[in-house]
């Protein structure tokens, strides 16, 4: 139940206080939920993608230095 000095965790759905920056019952960060819901739909996706971007390009690394290793090993071995 919603007051005027209370608010409802959109996490657990238990009252808090209205200038909470963290819920006491469930303890989830609620200044982080709200800016989640100030980003626009279009800023979401976008940051995925540097974030798959980042992924990709360290495997990509991961598996070049992997191919000279072996390269290096095998010209010494031989």
């Amino acid at each position: 139940m919603e007051s005027q000095e209370t608010k409802l965790c959109p996490y657990c759905a238990e009252p808090i206080k209205l200038e909470a920056i963290k819920c006491r019952h469930c303890g989830s960060d609620l200044v982080f939920k709200e800016k989640e819901q100030e980003m626009t739909k279009f800023e979401i996706p976008k940051q995925r993608k540097e974030g798959l971007f980042l992924q990709t390009m360290n495997c990509g690394c991961a598996v070049i230095f992997i191919i000279i290793f072996v390269v290096i090993l095998m010209a010494i071995s031989n």
